[in-house]
């Protein structure tokens, strides 16, 4: 699962400069080129909006420049108005992107604030897997927890983060519920299921022929899915959470399933979704 081409996300803030240099630093990895794409949230007349696509090409080309400086790898810049949603996800689709970067929303935990940014609407539409970042880089992912249900979207979170980020530790968390809840407090009954699903994602990762599965580490608790994806997280202090999912925003969200919007809202460390 080779990563030619990633498509970084600009608008001049410290946020996505961090993008900026997290993107070089995985193209560096990975010998992989860089569009460095400012989008122009603006509403303007059509002359209008070419002077400014013009005027931020230049400043966005000058600043990639002094960011990346003598360690840049291959990148272009290029600038467009328009909804900054649908200019990464069309120029992802054009240029046939393996990876699309974005710094993190700003720091408001309102629902209905993440429910309008840039990153939820890429998720739900992007054509290759989203990373937004929330730290600055520093090298190379170490340690990387991973959502998983064995469902394709988690198998196919999986396959993309170690292909990412090949020299991490990884672990992985998955949840399972005890059927009746009054026997949630049975100590011998949760260590059954927690055994359990261990054993089934061990056969699920054997099955799928992943490479060097017994060096993964599994975390299986009973509960729900977000409730144990954030213990662990807690718990190993990741500098990568990956999710996988398959449904549209709408969807998650009617079925209760909006545990990447959940987390994407306040991400505690850099975030990967992938979505089949």
């Amino acid at each position: 699962m080779p990563i030619s081409t990633i498509v970084v996300g600009v608008d001049h803030s410290d946020r996505s400069d961090k993008a900026m240099r997290k993107a070089n630093e995985i193209a560096l990895f990975h010998d992989a080129g860089v569009v460095v794409e400012y989008a122009l949230d603006v509403g303007s007349s059509q002359k209008l909006r070419g002077l400014l696509e013009r005027v931020a090409l230049e400043e966005t080309e000058e600043r990639a420049q002094l960011i990346l400086g003598d360690q840049a790898a291959r990148f272009e810049v290029k600038a467009a108005a328009g909804r900054p949603h649908e200019i990464l996800r069309d120029v992802a689709k054009q240029c046939g992107a393996d990876l699309i970067v974005l710094g993190v929303h700003r720091r408001d935990k309102s629902p209905a604030v993440f429910a309008g940014s840039t990153a939820r609407r890429l998720i739900n539409d992007a054509p290759a897997p989203v990373l937004v970042v929330t730290t600055e880089p520093a090298g190379a992912y170490r340690r990387v927890l991973v959502g998983y249900d064995d469902s394709p979207a988690s198998r196919e979170a999986l396959r993309f983060a170690r292909a990412l980020a090949p020299g991490a530790q990884f672990t992985i968390v998955t949840a399972c519920m005890i059927p009746f809840s009054s026997r949630h407090e049975e100590d011998f009954l949760v260590k059954q299921f927690e055994a359990d699903a261990r054993r089934m994602v061990l056969e699920a990762l054997g099955r799928d022929g992943n490479a060097g599965a017994d060096k993964i580490a599994i975390i299986a608790r009973v509960g729900e899915a977000f409730g144990a994806i954030m213990d662990a997280q807690r718990e190993i202090q990741p500098d990568l959470l990956v999710l996988g999912t398959s449904m549209p925003a709408m969807y998650r969200q009617v079925f209760g399933g909006g545990i990447v919007d959940l987390i994407a809202a306040d991400p505690p460390c850099d975030l990967l979704v992938v979505k089949t």
